[in-house]
């Protein structure tokens, strides 16, 4: 296994760049693979200390000191957002609080009717329309998907998750 890493850290860092300056276009080799065949490798030997070498992986600490932040950073603008007073032509009415998944809805795409766009809701909004109301799903790339009209409030609740927490949102 520690081999098997070793060849794998040379295809990624050393014969990727080569292939790369030679093809003119971006070859790629199979990040943090080599470090962890090191760490396995020398985990399973008698000097498991050793396995410490596999953290030596430049992709492990991008993926620590880099994505790994970023993503907490965004997991937190996620939870803190509030949506503006206008949203889609309608005032913003209720939404609910951040969930990992309220539904996840199907919808099939125009140009293939066998395929499905898979859109996860993570949060919903209720906006006010000149005919009522309007029930708007949120993704987690804050895209905002259309679900419902209906004439009232509670309408449009009744079609959300029943463990949506609604919240009022301030007006200044």
């Amino acid at each position: 296994l520690v081999g098997a890493g070793v060849f794998s850290w040379i295809l990624t860092y050393i014969l990727s760049q080569r292939a790369s300056k030679k093809s003119g276009h971006y070859v790629s080799g199979i990040p943090l693979i080599g470090g962890i065949l090191v760490a396995l490798g020398f985990l399973l030997s008698p000097v498991k200390w050793l396995a410490l070498l596999g953290l030596l992986e430049p992709s492990f600490a991008i993926l620590m000191f880099r994505l790994v932040p970023d993503y907490v950073r965004y997991m937190k603008d996620l939870r803190k957002w509030t949506p503006p007073q206008e949203m889609e032509g309608g005032i913003v009415v209720e939404y609910s609080s951040y969930n990992k998944c309220y539904e996840e809805l199907r919808r099939p795409l125009e140009n293939d009717p066998e395929a499905f766009q898979v859109h996860t809701i993570i949060r919903y909004i209720i906006i006010k329309t000149e005919t009522g109301y309007r029930l708007l799903g949120q993704e987690i790339s804050k895209e905002t998907i259309a679900l419902y009209d209906h004439k009232t409030l509670f309408g449009c609740k009744v079609k959300a998750s029943e463990k949506a927490k609604w919240i009022k949102p301030e007006r200044t």
